[in-house]
C-alpha cells in the first residue's frame, strides 16, 4: 500500500511539460530549494563567429527556503513569466535604454543623464532584479555634498532605468521611488563663482559668452532677453525697458551695468530687430539658445553648467553682496508687488537704479 500511494503522490506532482521544476540541492544550505523555468531557444552571438546562434537555456527563477515557496514561484511564473533579460545587470540595462533614448533627446539633456549615471556605475554590475533601494540610497548618501540637484538627477536617472526594467518585466516595482534626498535648504541657489565671471569675462570674444554675462548682469529672464526689441535699449540712458512673466516684472526697467555695456552695443548694432539675434538677424527661441547655444558655450570653458535661470540667481547674489538695497535689487528683477512703468520712473528713480546695479 505504501508504494502505490508514493506512485500516486509522484504522479500527482508530476508537471505538464513546458512548466519548469523544482529541484533540492545538495549540502546544507539556506535555501537549497531551486525553481527553474521550462527550457527556451534564444539566439545569442557564437563565441568565435559573433554571428547569432541559437542556445537553449533554462532560467533559474530562484532559490528558496522551501518546497513549497519554490512551488509557488513556479506557479507565479506561468502568470508573470520571467524576462529573457533576468540576469541582466544594471551596466547592461542602462547601455541597452540609452542606445534607444540618446538618439530622441537634445545633446544637454544626454550630457545630464551621462553625469548622473557616473554615479550610479558604481553598481553596474549588480544584476538588476536585485538592485534596490540600499543601493541607489548608499550613492545618494556616498555623494551628500554634491548639489541638490545633482542629487535629484541621480534619482531620476535611477527612476528612468526602473521604469524601463518594468516595462521589459525584469523589474516589478520602482525602488529608487523611495530614495531620500538630503533636506532642501530653501535658500540654496545654484550661482556662478567669481572665478567663474572671470573666467567669462576674459574669454568674452568667444561667441555667446557675452550674452551668458548679459543675463549676469541684467537679472533679466532667458526669455525676456531674447524678447528685447531694439525700442527697448535706450543706450544714451543706459537702461533697458523689458520683462514679462508677472505683472510685476513687465515693463520694468533694467539698468545696462558698465562692464556690459560694450557687450549690449556689440548686439545692438547687429542686423535684427531683436536685441539678440541669430547671424541672419532672425529670432532666437529659448529653448535653442539654451539646448544649442548656452550650455554648449559653459561646456567650452569648462564652467559648470548651471541653468540659465542661474545667472538671475547669481545676479541678486551679487547685488546683495555688494551691499545693494534690498528694494532696488526686487525692483529690477521684478519680484516687487508693485508694476513699475515708463511713466513711474523718474530721473532720481533711474540714477539710483543705475547706482543699485554698478555697487557690484
Amino acid at each position: 500500500m505504501g508504494k502505490e500511494q508514493k506512485k500516486r503522490d509522484n504522479k500527482k506532482l508530476r508537471r505538464p511539460n513546458g512548466h519548469g521544476t523544482v529541484y533540492k540541492l545538495k549540502g546544507r544550505r539556506r535555501k537549497p530549494w531551486v525553481a527553474r523555468a521550462a527550457a527556451r531557444t534564444e539566439k545569442v552571438p557564437g563565441k568565435n563567429t559573433g554571428e547569432l546562434e541559437e542556445k537553449t537555456i533554462r532560467p533559474i527563477i530562484g532559490y528558496y527556503k522551501s518546497e513549497s515557496e519554490a512551488n509557488k514561484a513556479l506557479l507565479m511564473n506561468q502568470y508573470i513569466p520571467l524576462s529573457p533579460k533576468a540576469d541582466i545587470t544594471l551596466g547592461e540595462l542602462y547601455d541597452e535604454w540609452s542606445n534607444n533614448k540618446y538618439k530622441r533627446i537634445s545633446k544637454s539633456t544626454r550630457d545630464t543623464y551621462k553625469a548622473a549615471w557616473n554615479y550610479l556605475a558604481v553598481h553596474q554590475d549588480v544584476k538588476f532584479a536585485e538592485l534596490r533601494k540600499a543601493h541607489i540610497q548608499e550613492t545618494v548618501d556616498n555623494n551628500e555634498g554634491k548639489s541638490r540637484s545633482t542629487l535629484e538627477k541621480i534619482k531620476a536617472l535611477a527612476s528612468m532605468l526602473y521604469k524601463y526594467a518594468m516595462e521589459n518585466d525584469i523589474a516589478s516595482k520602482n525602488y529608487a521611488e523611495f530614495v531620500e534626498l538630503p533636506k532642501k535648504d530653501t535658500d540654496e541657489r545654484e550661482i556662478f563663482t567669481d572665478l567663474e565671471i572671470k573666467k567669462m569675462f576674459d574669454n568674452s570674444d568667444m561667441e555667446w559668452v557675452d550674452t551668458i554675462l548679459i543675463l549676469i548682469y541684467s537679472g533679466l529672464r532667458i526669455s525676456e532677453l531674447l524678447e528685447l526689441t531694439k525700442f527697448s535699449v535706450d543706450l544714451k540712458k543706459g537702461t533697458i525697458m523689458g520683462g514679462n512673466k508677472t505683472e510685476a516684472g513687465k515693463n520694468r526697467l533694467v539698468p545696462i551695468h558698465d562692464k556690459i555695456m560694450p557687450y549690449v552695443q556689440k548686439w545692438y548694432a547687429k542686423n535684427g530687430d531683436r536685441l539678440i539675434c541669430n547671424n541672419e538677424g532672425g529670432r532666437i527661441r529659448p529653448r535653442y539658445y539654451r539646448e544649442r547655444l548656452y550650455f554648449p558655450t559653459l561646456k567650452k570653458l569648462g564652467i559648470s553648467e548651471l541653468t540659465p535661470h542661474s545667472c538671475r540667481h547669481t545676479f541678486a547674489s551679487l547685488m546683495k553682496k555688494a551691499g545693494a538695497d534690498e528694494l532696488y535689487i526686487k525692483r529690477i528683477m521684478g519680484h516687487t508687488s508693485y508694476a513699475f512703468t515708463e511713466k513711474v520712473y523718474t530721473h532720481t528713480d533711474i540714477e539710483q537704479l543705475k547706482n543699485a546695479v554698478n555697487l557690484m
